[in-house]
């Protein structure tokens, strides 16, 4: 009788080790797969960019971006709310081989009332956010010396579409709080990659402006797509009324969005209000130039935060179960490698930067002369974008904005947020500096607001929350 030997476990090929070794999941994958095409084709959109707009035109561009950004004001905090509140749910639930929501009846009732409370609070929101900053905007463009550029039927555009995304956000808000990181950041991707090929589209075949209108458009596509199609019987099955518990606004949303509401107003101070403000007091042309940097660097900062983001429904879970060495492990574990590859990105991002500087006002050698198209717009993008000592200035600046991030992601799980005090002052305090300094410095002065501000509140404020919090607990 011959010895049956048991099966041996399958290795793992070297780069699925390395991923699990870099804490990659699915959900992390996709949201890398979108921030790292946004980084990739990145220099492609400088150069479409550079060789069909002109400086004021970017400027317009750019500016466009920074003034939807604050659609935080009507928002209030409300995404991250939704987001950990599923979250505490989702422990009790699962999506059934039909893509229904099965479990526990007053984790259904509890989701269904929250999955109301939002979409109407962001049906308000949108229609803000037209009558308010639509109207805003159009009348800051106004005020603006006349530069050539037809911006105001684009920028209605624009406005419009940004409030129906508002409207659809609930409920990715939910889908991310049940676990479907994976999924929705799949979407996400897919947005990304799409939205940039209409957009390259758009701007060579001469549609300037309306470029913005277009990836708006599609950012709204994908995600009515998702909602109506991808997770329909999803979303059917939170329709029927309930009975059971619900979700209670003035004693769970309230209490913590209203501390999100200021301090989501006041990040506005250290994300988008730089490039608004170059607009006003150094012009368009340079507005561009530093939108086209921060643009990058908040990329690369937002794709590194995507180790933790995407991992907020499993810090939900390992709360609602008081596993909580659990969640300490996996924290420190993401935040140690986010962290480096923020640090390796910025570094690369600085040495790019430089090598273009060195490049600036050379010649092609005999012989390459079939490489002229490209040597132009490489030429052409070193005078777009910020020069070296500005660019490691925002690149350090971007440190502190994840640190603080890293730390909020830890604790709000706990359905807790010390955050209000220390985040508004910061960023308050980076948005005067920024003002002060960047109105008249320019670039230059913009960068060390942030530095004075970011190394000397919001690092040793953010650590000290996080190190009482631990200390707490235990």
């Amino acid at each position: 009788m011959t010895e049956q030997r048991e099966p041996q476990p399958q290795r793992r090929s070297w780069p699925r080790r390395l991923l699990n070794r870099m804490e990659v999941n699915r959900a992390v994958f996709y949201a890398l797969i979108g921030r790292g095409w946004q980084f990739v084709s990145g220099p492609i959109t400088m150069l479409l960019i550079i060789a069909f707009f002109s400086s004021e035109l970017q400027g317009y561009y750019y500016t466009f971006g920074a003034l939807i950004a604050l659609q935080t004001f009507v928002e209030m905090g409300m995404q991250v709310v939704t987001l950990y509140l599923a979250s505490h749910e989702w422990a009790k639930l699962e999506i059934n081989d039909r893509g229904s929501l099965v479990g526990d009846p007053d984790a259904l009732s509890r989701l269904r009332s929250l999955l109301l409370l939002v979409i109407k609070w962001y049906t308000v929101a949108g229609l803000l956010f037209v009558g308010g900053i639509g109207v805003a905007g159009y009348y800051f463009f106004s005020s603006q010396p006349s530069s050539g550029v037809d911006w105001q039927l684009p920028w209605l555009c624009v406005a419009g579409l940004t409030a129906l995304t508002l409207m659809a956000t609930p409920c990715l808000s939910l889908l991310d709080g049940c676990d479907q990181v994976a999924v929705t950041n799949r979407y996400r991707a897919f947005q990304s990659i799409t939205g940039t090929l209409v957009a390259w589209l758009v701007i060579s075949s001469g549609g300037g402006i309306w470029t913005c209108v277009a990836i708006s458009a599609v950012r709204l596509f994908w995600e009515l797509w998702l909602i109506g199609i991808r997770y329909r019987r999803f979303f059917a099955s939170l329709l029927p009324h309930r009975n059971g518990t619900l979700v209670s606004w003035s004693e769970e949303v309230w209490p913590i969005q209203w501390k999100l509401a200021v301090q989501a107003m006041a990040t506005y101070f250290t994300s988008a209000f730089v490039i608004p403000l170059m607009f006003e007091y150094q012009g368009p042309e340079v507005a561009g130039r530093l939108g086209l940097t921060w643009t990058a660097l908040m990329t690369l900062q937002m794709a590194t935060f995507a180790w933790l983001l995407t991992r907020a429904p499993l810090f939900g879970s390992l709360v609602s179960q008081n596993n909580i060495p659990e969640l300490n492990r996996v924290f420190r574990r993401l935040a140690q490698v986010s962290t480096m590859v923020l640090l390796a990105g910025g570094t690369l991002f600085c040495l790019i930067v430089w090598v273009l500087q060195l490049l600036q006002g050379t010649k092609l050698p005999a012989g390459w002369e079939m490489l002229q198209p490209v040597w132009y717009l490489i030429q052409k993008l070193q005078q777009r974008i910020l020069p070296l000592y500005p660019t490691v200035l925002l690149t350090l600046a971007i440190i502190p904005i994840h640190i603080s991030q890293c730390v909020m992601a830890y604790i709000r799980p706990f359905k807790q947020e010390p955050f209000l005090v220390l985040n508004t002052l910061t960023q308050l305090m980076t948005g005067v500096l920024v003002w002060y300094l960047g109105k008249t410095y320019g670039p230059v002065g913009a960068g060390w607001g942030f530095l004075v501000a970011g190394y000397l509140l919001t690092i040793p404020g953010f650590l000290l929350i996080l190190q009482r919090f631990i200390t707490q607990r235990r």
